[in-house]
């Protein structure tokens, strides 16, 4: 395997050590890869390089193809399974033609050296994630050998400790830290890589974890919207829904899960939970169970013809939402969704109209998910979340008539 080696300055800000060199556009084509390594899921893999790296990329590539003048801003690169090996120089003064002082001479001893990369490393984009991909893009378009290939680019490495778990996730949370200074981080680009929210680092485990989500199934949606096309005959629900059942599922105290990372117990434990629900739902409704499990009809049956609630994406989350609520009064899960599965599934039925299902227009409404919460437990005979929960329910049905 091929090694690299590049002048750097070594520098200390906070408690990372950080070297800054520069690399060419060739290296960085050759070295730096997306941050998707660390998935099984091909698919989420994917979703990741396309919702981290790719949005922009093409109008880069297209400016480092036409533009002479062309400059990009600094790379932040962390660096995984691996360090890169410093090798500080020995300035001799004795020739140096400046005349430096005696704390001038120490400010720089030890801070100019060489860093060696052996090529075991993986290399990821922390902050320029659109330069790399518009640079490899542009590479890809003019091939290895055109003089852009030579272009330098000014790189700040981040290493982490490799033989820790804990040095990889803060490596990966700098990614987020970064980015939520400069500009607001989207919602998926949060469920990507954010190792901060309980519910992100959740749904990423979730989705690598359980066999509903393996990619042959084809049962997840990686897009960057909650939303889940009718005519699909496979997918159950996307990774933004994912996100939402996760939170829907969760407690008290989702701030604090979501913005504060949870301890490695507290994320097993809401993962559990998670796998719990999903595991009893897909055994206790004959019909998911029918298309996901046994694979005798499809999705778009009971999402176009029957209009189930739970193939639909706000009725997942108002199920999970009452599933949470039951299980904070006492029920087991099973419990909960055995209760549940019993309210009317068919959300165009009279039950559901001006809540779930819009009778005139025939087409879902997203925008009540409270009040379908609040009718799906009031179809099984329980009580509402809260009193102004239930009065805003009988208001509406008062004037649907």
């Amino acid at each position: 395997m091929s090694t690299t080696l590049l002048p750097a300055i070594r520098s200390i800000v906070g408690d990372w050590i950080t070297y800054i060199t520069s690399m060419s556009f060739k290296d960085i084509n050759k070295l730096v890869k997306s941050p998707d390594e660390i998935h099984t899921r091909k698919g989420l893999s994917e979703w990741i390089q396309r919702e981290a790296i790719d949005s922009h990329s093409d109008d880069i590539a297209k400016y480092i193809e036409n533009t002479p003048q062309r400059f990009l801003g600094s790379l932040i690169i962390g660096v995984y399974d691996g360090r890169p090996n410093w090798a500080p120089l020995n300035i001799n003064f004795k020739i140096d033609q400046l005349e430096l002082s005696e704390e001038q001479r120490d400010s720089v001893e030890g801070k100019l050296g060489l860093l060696h990369l052996s090529g075991d490393e993986k290399l990821f984009a922390i902050d320029g994630q659109h330069r790399v991909s518009g640079i490899k893009k542009a590479l890809d378009k003019l091939g290895q050998d055109n003089s852009i290939a030579k272009d330098e680019i000014n790189v700040i490495f981040v290493a982490h400790d490799e033989s820790s778990q804990e040095g990889k996730l803060r490596t990966r949370r700098l990614f987020t830290t970064v980015n939520k200074k400069a500009k607001p981080v989207s919602k998926s680009a949060t469920i990507a890589l954010d190792e901060d929210n309980g519910f992100a680092i959740v749904t990423r485990n979730l989705i690598d974890q359980h066999w509903l989500f393996e990619d042959e199934r084809q049962h997840i949606s990686y897009t960057s919207t909650g939303s889940i096309s009718p005519k699909d005959e496979k997918i159950i629900t996307s990774v933004v829904g994912l996100y939402e059942i996760s939170k829907d599922l969760y407690g008290n105290n989702k701030k604090q899960f979501e913005s504060k990372r949870p301890t490695d117990d507290e994320l097993q434990q809401h993962l559990s939970d998670v796998i719990s629900f999903l595991d009893e739902i897909l055994e206790e409704c004959s019909e998911l169970k029918e298309v996901f499990k046994e694979q005798q009809n499809t999705a778009r049956y009971y999402r176009e013809e029957l209009n189930h609630l739970l193939f639909r994406p706000v009725g997942q989350r108002a199920f999970a939402r009452a599933t949470q609520l039951l299980i904070s009064r006492g029920f087991d899960t099973k419990a909960a969704i055995s209760v549940l599965l019993k309210a009317d599934m068919n959300i165009s039925s009279h039950d559901w109209h001006n809540i779930l299902w819009d009778p005139i227009g025939e087409t879902m409404i997203t925008s009540k998910l409270v009040m379908a919460e609040t009718q799906l437990l009031r179809l099984c005979g329980h009580e509402a979340r809260t009193t102004r929960n239930a009065q805003n329910l009988d208001e509406l049905i008062h004037l649907r008539g």
